[in-house]
């Protein structure tokens, strides 16, 4: 009968996590508690595993989405390609993407606001970047009047309908599985407008594992004209 790690195992794992996956100190340059790409793709492939690692990251650190450097790099350039002025991150937790979207978008003079209900499956004692706000995204959205939102990992069955449905709203970049699995509302994927970004794609994984990781651009209400649109998604695919 196979059993599992044992306490000692489990809390020096638990450490390594935490060390691997944290939140940035105090003046630490922005990105720099991100681990690069190449870094992500080494520990990755020197496990037997890949998908049961990667939940077992989440679970000792209550992050869902594992960005790396250059996943956030990617974004920006797009953002600044769509001139993108104010940005919401819906479903923030514990704020490890918020801690690095947050000095990043300052310095690109684009107005953010991360926010988190707080009643995740995941609480515990550890730490929460100060950047994310205790609200509801709907709420938030209403008031930030965002063209772009940043929801990684939504809880399963929650329809991004409402957001997106929101006449200010240009785009909705969904971060979690191929259409919807474990993450969101299966039925967002059958009946609102999106298309699959290869390029956000590309980095980062979830904590199920590269094979059913997809990052899914949902359309606004409050989106271009399509002439415009379709002008503003070539350019994208092609610079980023």
């Amino acid at each position: 009968m196979l059993s599992g790690p044992s306490f000692r195992e489990q809390s020096k794992f638990e450490r390594c996590a935490r060390d691997l996956v944290r939140l940035p100190g105090p003046g630490e340059d922005p990105l720099k508690h991100l681990l690069p790409e190449a870094r992500w793709r080494e520990l990755t492939h020197a496990v037997p595993d890949e998908a049961a690692w990667l939940m077992a990251l989440s679970q000792a650190t209550g992050v869902y989405f594992f960005p790396s450097r250059e996943w956030v790099q990617t974004l920006m350039r797009y953002l600044k390609l769509l001139g993108v002025t104010r940005l919401l991150e819906a479903g923030a937790g514990r704020g490890y993407l918020t801690a690095a979207l947050a000095p990043v978008c300052a310095a690109a003079g684009i107005r953010f606001l991360a926010v988190d209900r707080g009643d995740g499956e995941f609480v515990s004692e550890l730490p929460v970047y100060a950047g994310v706000e205790r609200a509801d995204a709907l709420n938030a959205a209403r008031e930030l009047q965002p063209q772009v939102v940043l929801y990684a990992w939504p809880p399963p069955g929650q329809s991004v309908a409402p957001l997106c449905q929101t006449d200010f709203l240009h785009y909705l970049i969904l971060i979690g599985e191929a259409g919807g699995g474990a993450t969101g509302a299966r039925e967002d994927w059958d009946t609102l407008p999106h298309k699959v970004s290869p390029a956000l794609s590309r980095y980062g994984r979830g904590r199920t594992g590269a094979l059913s990781h997809r990052v899914t651009v949902f359309y606004g209400g409050g989106q271009p004209s399509r002439g415009r649109r379709q002008l503003l998604n070539r350019v994208a695919v092609k610079n980023i």
